[in-house]
This record gives C-alpha cells, structure tokens and sequence, in this order.
C-alpha cells in the first residue's frame, strides 16, 4: 500500500479519515485504475462510493475522455433502454429523432452505472452483451453498433440475496464484479466519526459565518455508539442542524441526544390495533378451512358412489343377470370385475335394495334426457362431458377430446360452458383460485410485470406494438386477479416483436400469387420469482393468409390483430394458464 499516493488522492478529492477499510479502497482503486477491467463497489447507501469511480476514471488512460455518472434506479424501467443504448427514429410513441444513448457517446471512456441492483432483467441482458462483446444495439434498431467504455459499477443491494431471488443475473454479477471494491459503513469507522463531524462544522461556520460547534467527551462517546444508518450523509445532516438550531456552540451528550433519533431495536411482534389495517388473515384462514372441508365432503362422497358400484356389479354377476355399468361421472375409475372362481359372502337382499335405488335413479336420469341430434348439442355435451371426466382441467380434457388447448378454449367461449368450468375448478377442491383455466396460488403469486415489447423487425407497421402490448396486458387482466405492477413482479413477461414478414404462399394456374401469407414472431423471456424452474424464454408465431387481389393495407389491421389474439393466447397458456 502507498502510503503517499493515498493521501495525495485524499487531499484532492477531499476524503478524511483513517480507517483501515478506506485506505484499503483507496488502495484498490489507484491499482485497477490503468486497466480496463469492471470493478463494483459495494457498500451501504451513503457511504461516498460515488468517489471511487471518479478517482478510477481520473488514474487511467481515458482520463481525457468522457465520464457519465448514471443513477440506475432514477431512470423509469420503460425508458431505461433508450437513455443507455439509444433510440432510432419512431421506434416508440415521442421518439421523433435518434439518440446516441449514453454508451454511443461515452465511447472509449467511463460510465459509472450507480444502483445497477435496480437495473430490470431484460436491460441486465444488453448490459452484459455490451461487457462481453462490445456491442449493443439501439431501441427499434437492428443495426449492431461497437462501443469501447469502461464500466465501474455500485450497489447497496446484497447481490448474492438478489441473484437467489431472481432480481439479478448471475453471469452478470461476474461480469461486473471481476474488481470488488468494499467501502466501510461509518459505524465501522470509530474516530473517523470524529474527524468528519469537525470537517462539517468547519464548513457550515464558514459558509454561513457561525460560531463553529465543538463536543464533548461524552458526547463524543455517543457519536461512536451511535448506528448511523444514514452513514456518512446522515452525520452531514446532523451537523448541519446543530450547527444552525443549537444555542450551545458546544455540545454536550444531552443536548446531542436531542438532534440523535433514538433507535432502540425492535424485538416485538406486530400487534394489529383496532384501528390498523385489517390483514383479513381470519377470513383467510376461515376460507381454507371451507375448501379443504369440502375437498374431503367430495372425496368420500367419490368413494361410496364408487363403492355403490362395485357391489351392484358383483350382484349382477353373482346372479347372472346382464352387466350394469351405470355412467358415474365424478370422476372416472377402472372397472373392477369380481373374482370367478369363489363367490362373495355378501348380503343380497341389501345389496337387492340398493341396487334398485340405483338403477332407479340412473334410468330416471336417462329418460329425463332428452335425446339430441343436434351437431351444436352433441358438440357441447361431449366438452361438458370431458370437463367433468378431467375434474375441470382444461389440458386433459383437450387431449382426450384430441384437439388443441386452444380449440378447446374457444369452444368453451362458443358454449357458454365458462360457469362449468368455474363450477368444476371449485369442486376440484385444489386451494388456488382458478379463472378460465388459470390456476394460480394468490398467497405467493399476486402481482405480475408485463413490459412493453419493441418491434425489432426489419418490417414494421406503426399500430402493431401498441396493439400487440394492450392485448397481452388485456388478456392477463381479463383472466387472472393478478395485479399488473411496472417492476418486481412476482411474475415477469418481457421480450420484444422479432419478424412481421410477408410471403407469397400459393400461385395461381396463370402463374401469378394466388394468396399471401402474413407471419408474426414475438420472443417472450418468462420470469417466475417464486419458482425459478418455470423460467423459459421462447419464441412464440401466428400467420394468416389473405387473397392477393386484396390490398394489404385493407386487411392488415384485421389480419394484424387475429395473430395478436393468437400469440397471446399462446404466452397465457404458455405461462400461467396450465400450472
């Protein structure tokens, strides 16, 4: 460590104090500054890491270059993009010139990216391309530019918290922290305590030509014990108002105590006045205890029907009568056929009695319903029929029907069947709300961050994000309770609209282009914050075909807006509507 280097740095940039940690920053710096490697500070707020990359950016070769300084968690997510890689002309709603951004125009010299723990996933994936490769690309652009910047990199956030959580990339956490720089919180400091609170006096008196404000021991003894939370800029505060509120010019442990906000530690559990916020956990706790109450009501009543069954079979065999398999259709169970080679000891005449009852009531059943030749008719009961079979899940039913989830969604619209199916779902006892085959446990899910996607294609169609953007958002809102937050969501949908294209699809018996086919791609990353293993990040199309003798400026808006429909329908069952 130099001894003489640190404090000539000291001097300059006007940094007191002694502390081990300090120097050993400073130390850091000075030694990383001629190279080009990424360097993250760490530290809690108000501890002065803004200093270290001004000091880095100032010992190193770029030293006459450029150097932006850039709050990360000040810049609103849905510009965030635009303010560091730039922006072509009318890639969104205001963007009525280019932009550069700040990496086109701090090339070859330094950007400190100051709170990069608040950077959203998606920008985190560009950031790292840039810190790889060098390269970037503007908003709505697909040109791919090359930039040459150092970056320096700070955050308060405990990054290995964040990474497990899902808040953070871990490749990029790497990437960043190849130089890790570990500023000291004040507390740890001891007499550096002291030093800056006279640094601060002397300001403040000179400034404003007060009598300059000194302590006592006991009062020094109490800046040392104190936590200071706020750090640095906390102790600032407090001398500055000592120094303009306090008649005394020396300060003693009573008069500190004052200007000190008591911080006793709280150890107690919360208690909920009458007055507070109703937490509606009673209700909660009351609702359970129906569901899973009546998942056992219906799980026992499938049981004796089953059971009713059973001995109706054996009877009927027993006796030689013709089989009997009544339709049952609570939930479907195999056949089990009674062993031939010894007959049960069972009681016949109850068995008799029961049997009659329920034939009774299973003919009854069947001439009450009234036969249909309907194809309409015949089409609804034999969903209605597949919905009850699979205990309302949508998926199974599909496949036994043996067309798509999405055929079968529509024909649920068609029908009307959206009350049986909701019927079912609650039947099915499962505690999670289900809505229109969605089922999701709002106790860990509430909230969901859906970002607005890009049109990255080399095709673009003005209205086409924007309708693209309402229709997810839209399809979500109708289909889920699940409240729609601009950041950390517990479910997050972001990607970007990668190909709208046409194509001539089939040709005429004159040679010409009989129909045209209009195809539309969207890349989709999901994030689960509470079940990382439902991450994916996939590609997701829809095409539609249009007569060539039609001008696509007549049907595109149509055509546009039915595979906006279908992609999204596509993202809601890819995400959420079949767990």
């Amino acid at each position: 460590m130099n001894t003489t280097e640190i404090q000539r740095i000291k001097q300059r940039y006007n940094i007191v104090g002694n502390h081990d940690g300090l120097n050993r920053a400073l130390d850091v710096a000075l030694q990383v500054a001629p190279t080009d490697l990424s360097v993250l500070i760490v530290g809690e707020s108000g501890v002065g890491k803004e200093i270290v990359p001004r000091i880095i950016h100032d010992n190193s070769p770029r030293r006459r270059e450029k150097y932006f300084a850039i709050n990360c968690g000040s810049i609103p997510e849905g510009t965030i993009d635009s303010e560091l890689f730039g922006h072509e002309k009318g890639s969104f709603t205001g963007a009525i010139g280019e932009s550069e951004g700040y990496f086109g125009i701090a090339n070859k010299g330094t950007i400190f990216l100051d709170e990069v723990g608040e950077l959203p996933l998606a920008t985190q994936a560009r950031l790292l391309r840039v810190l790889e490769t060098g390269e970037y690309i503007r908003v709505g652009g697909t040109e791919i530019r090359k930039t040459d910047v150092r970056i320096v990199a700070a955050t308060n956030v405990n990054m290995r918290k964040a990474i497990s959580e899902g808040r953070f990339r871990e490749d990029l956490f790497y990437r960043l922290n190849t130089i890790p720089i570990q500023m000291p919180s004040l507390r740890e400091r001891g007499q550096d305590i002291i030093l800056l609170f006279r640094l601060f006096a002397m300001q403040m008196a000179e400034k404003y030509h007060l009598p300059k404000i000194t302590l006592t021991e006991d009062a020094k003894a109490l800046m040392l014990h104190y936590k200071w939370p706020g750090n640095v800029r906390e102790l600032k505060n407090l001398t500055e108002q000592m120094s303009v509120l306090s008649e005394q010019r020396e300060i003693d442990v009573e008069t500190l105590r004052h200007f000190i906000p008591q911080d006793p530690e709280s150890t107690q559990l919360a208690v909920i006045t009458k007055d507070g916020n109703h937490s509606y956990e009673n209700e909660r706790e009351m609702v359970f205890k129906i569901l899973y109450e009546m998942k056992g009501s219906v799980s026992e009543l499938r049981r004796e029907l089953n059971t009713v069954r059973r001995q109706i079979e054996e009877v009927r065999d027993l006796n030689g009568a013709a089989g009997f398999s009544p339709q049952i259709t609570t939930a479907p169970t195999e056949r089990i056929h009674p062993p031939t080679t010894s007959p049960l000891p069972v009681d016949l005449t109850h068995l008799r009695q029961q049997e009659t009852s329920a034939v009774e009531e299973a003919i009854a059943e069947e001439i009450n319903e009234p036969e249909s030749l309907n194809l309409s008719n015949i089409g609804r009961q034999m969903v209605e029929k597949a919905l009850e079979r699979n205990n309302g899940n949508r998926k199974k039913a599909a496949k036994e029907l043996g067309i798509s989830d999405r055929t079968l969604y529509r024909r649920l619209k068609q029908y009307g069947l959206g009350m049986l199916l909701t019927l079912l779902l609650l039947t099915s006892c499962s505690v999670s709300y289900k809505f229109n085959g969605a089922s999701i446990d709002y106790n860990k899910t509430k909230t969901i961050q859906i970002a607005d996607f890009p049109n990255r294609s080399a095709y673009v169609w003005g209205p086409m994000a924007a309708m693209f953007n309402n229709q997810l958002k839209d399809v979500f809102a109708s289909h889920t309770r699940l409240q729609q937050v601009r950041r950390n969501g517990d479910l997050k949908i972001e990607g970007e609209i990668t190909q709208y294209q046409q194509r001539n699809k089939s040709v005429s018996s004159e040679g010409y282009s009989a129909q045209v086919e209009l195809s539309m791609t969207v890349n989709v990353r999901f994030t689960n914050t509470k079940n990382q293993a439902e991450d994916f990040e996939r590609q997701f199309s829809a095409a539609q075909t249009y007569d060539s003798n039609l001008s696509l400026n007549s049907v595109q808006e149509e055509i546009v807006r039915q595979m906006i429909e279908d992609i999204t329908d596509q993202i809601f069952n890819a995400t959420v509507a079949n767990w």
